[in-house]
């Protein structure tokens, strides 16, 4: 593999990424060899590929959303079988830090 420098800080901000000096360290180290594995998708024959082959004229493939309402009992008894909840609101894990 050839001796490939990076600019982990530049690579860090491209990425939104908050780094440690121990990941920085960690990545400084794993990086080179992370692009030289991607590196290897270089070598997949796609000669024979039409590169139009997964474009789609469809734009928007999801249904619209539509509130629907429901009476008090099923709107009480979809609560209670929520597993967290604070009043109404359905509570849920985040998925953001």
């Amino acid at each position: 593999m050839a001796n490939i420098e990076f600019n982990l800080d530049r690579v860090a901000k491209l990425a939104m990424l908050e780094l440690t000096d121990q990941e920085r360290a960690k990545f400084q180290e794993q990086l080179p060899s992370i692009v030289a594995y991607i590196s290897k998708l270089q070598e997949v024959d796609t000669s024979n590929t039409d590169a139009k082959t997964y474009l789609s004229d469809r734009v928007n493939v999801f249904r619209a959303d539509e509130v629907c309402d429901s009476d008090e009992d099923t709107h009480s008894r979809l609560i209670a079988a929520f597993p967290n909840s604070k009043g109404d609101a359905l509570e849920v894990p985040g998925i953001f830090e």
